[in-house]
């Protein structure tokens, strides 16, 4: 992971007297500001060229326990793209207040709703703090230290079977007629009209929760003027399973199989940036073996998702034969994983310390045959779509993504990389055996949809080229080259496949990697030793990338919204988590 150099850092508390500088063994550098200069301390590292941390990626919180005063911090993460490094910064939230970041990055404005919905931080300046994920008469704050893990029980719910049939069920298979509180009808209209006040015409249209052209249970708010968007705005959390609650309560290597059911399109890569955080933390080196076969892994689902993509966007636009076509592909690389680890769809390969097993027999030369195929077939989706005056029509010029976007909210992967920014977390922190393979970054020129449907495309091709070079270095490697950890004092450090009795050690560390759907980074705090995290928070790219979507449909035709919304490619798992 690449971070500002502490020398650069101390410069700040020489120049202003007031910042904290830290850096943890992990690698973090992170610096402490008072809250009155909050705001003062990022402008200056947004605007100085010295430090140029113009791009923003992450807001949240980290809840100390009820017993600490001040209780909760506030933690913001920033990436300078001239200098291709990071650095933190954090702040207490006296009176469970902090300054609203929207005038700085546009970015903010989401990740400041999530922390009011989960932690009950009020953001003072924001525009309209309403809740993100729940809806909005929810009266808890799930993410806080004393919220407990299974809810709490307040809403009097019975069995129909007790209502309707007169059973007796008290007693019976844990059995309770108390369950946790559950949006009804007035609720929902209340959170709708708490997200779009003020409306601008006389219609107002709703596209989901359950639309096939969402993709998931997302809900669309448009404002419209005739079939113009003047307002926009989303509703997500219908899929929200509190999976960074659960990260604090499992065990290490526990937590893994959550992350699969994520991006569950991408299962691979959501274990992937997760382990790799765990291994930063712990401060170990994985075998040579285990590298490649995870940049390997990681890469046959980059296409896997990639084709998933293709189809469903043609088909969306009106191509059926596309996505016929893409899953005939994706059904062999399915195939291979499922060879490899066991698992078709939620595959649960990685661990903390390399991977689950080695390699079977015949593999390579099954992902040897695959990517031979591959350049071709892809060849043929470019002959049906790239020139076809329908599909340019479509995405040509349609809905812009620009530059300073990219920075304002945080936009990663291929969305980033369509509109001409190079940012790629695999050249960046040249993770695994990515430092060792030679690959190129596509980037757009325009920013439009049509860039983001060539960048995905010729992904697929660098992909193909990282495969290639894999394969050829595991075939030089013997079958007896370890692919787990092995540790060279159990009684110093203990890494375990299953993690029965593995401690990570107290500290902070901010890990990514660059999955098909953006950077996807763990933030974990520890603040001491312990067989769980004490703060699990994920940074989706899906999440970020989604937020976007409000600015680049306003003044677009209703029809373009099922382009934009394909061009993103969010997955909900991800974006609600």
């Amino acid at each position: 992971m690449s971070w500002i150099s502490v020398e650069k850092a101390k410069k700040l508390e020489e120049r202003f007297g007031y910042p904290k500088v830290s850096q943890d063994k992990s690698g973090v550098v992170s610096v402490e500001v008072p809250k009155d200069k909050f705001i003062e301390f990022l402008k200056f590292l947004k605007e100085n060229k010295e430090y140029d941390f113009r791009m923003f990626l992450d807001l949240t919180i980290i809840d100390h326990g009820e017993k600490e005063d001040p209780r909760f911090q506030g933690v913001v993460i920033l990436f300078s793209p001239t200098y291709q490094h990071r650095i933190i910064v954090k702040t207490w939230a006296l009176d469970e207040t902090l300054p609203t970041l929207t005038n700085l990055w546009k970015g903010a404005k989401w990740a400041e709703r999530e922390a009011w919905d989960m932690f009950g931080i009020k953001f003072e300046g924001h525009e309209n703090i309403v809740r993100m994920l729940l809806w909005e008469t929810y009266p808890y704050h799930p993410l806080r230290k004393d919220f407990p893990l299974e809810g709490i029980k307040d809403t009097y719910l019975p069995s129909l079977n007790e209502t309707l049939r007169g059973d007796s069920l008290e007693g019976m298979f844990n059995y309770d007629r108390m369950h946790t509180a559950i949006p009804t009808m007035e609720d929902l209209e209340i959170t709708q009209k708490k997200r779009m006040p003020v409306k601008t015409s006389q219609i107002v249209l709703n596209w989901g929760p359950l639309h096939p052209g969402t993709h998931g249970t997302i809900w669309f708010l448009f404002d419209l003027d005739g079939e113009y968007v003047k307002q926009c705005d989303i509703i997500i959390g219908q899929l929200h399973r509190g999976v960074e609650k659960l990260g604090e309560n499992v065990n290490w290597q526990q937590f893994i199989p959550y992350t699969d059911r994520m991006d569950y399109i991408a299962a691979i890569n959501e274990n992937h940036a997760y382990v790799l955080a765990a291994e930063k933390l712990l401060g170990i080196e994985i075998p040579e073996k285990a590298k490649w076969i995870r940049t390997m892994m990681a890469e046959l689902s980059r296409i896997n998702s990639h084709l998933l993509w293709l189809g469903t966007y043609a088909l969306d636009l009106g191509a059926l034969t596309m996505f016929l076509y893409t899953f005939r592909e994706r059904e062999k690389i399915m195939d291979i994983i499922e060879g490899i680890s066991g698992a078709r769809f939620t595959i649960n390969y990685f661990r903390i310390g390399g991977v689950f097993a080695d390699l079977p027999y015949g593999a390579l030369d099954a992902i040897e045959h695959l990517i031979k195929d591959l350049p071709e077939r892809i060849n043929d989706y470019e002959t049906l779509l790239t020139r076809n005056r329908i599909w340019l029509s479509r995405n040509k010029d349609v809905c812009i993504i620009t530059e300073e976007d990219v920075y304002e909210y945080g936009l990663t992967g291929a969305v980033a990389r369509g509109s001409g920014v190079p940012y790629d977390v695999r050249k960046i922190d040249k993770y695994d055996a990515y430092g060792e393979v030679e690959f190129d970054i596509p980037v757009g020129e325009t920013g439009d949809s049509y860039d983001r449907y060539l960048v995905r495309m010729e992904e697929m091709r660098q992909s193909i080229r990282i495969i290639e070079q894999c394969v050829a270095k595991l075939r030089r490697m013997s079958k007896n080259d370890p692919y787990f950890f092995q540790t060279p004092d159990e009684k110093k450090l203990k890494v375990t496949i299953d993690g029965r009795g593995m401690k990570l050690p107290a500290g902070e560390v901010y890990a990514s990697s660059d999955n098909p759907r953006g950077e996807l980074g763990f933030y974990i705090y520890n603040k001491k030793d312990g067989l769980k995290a004490h703060r699990m928070r994920i940074r989706s790219g899906a999440f970020y990338n989604l937020q976007v979507f409000t600015k680049a449909i306003i003044g677009r035709p209703i029809a373009d919204a099922i382009t934009l919304l394909s061009t993103i490619d969010p997955v909900v798992g991800e974006t609600d988590r």
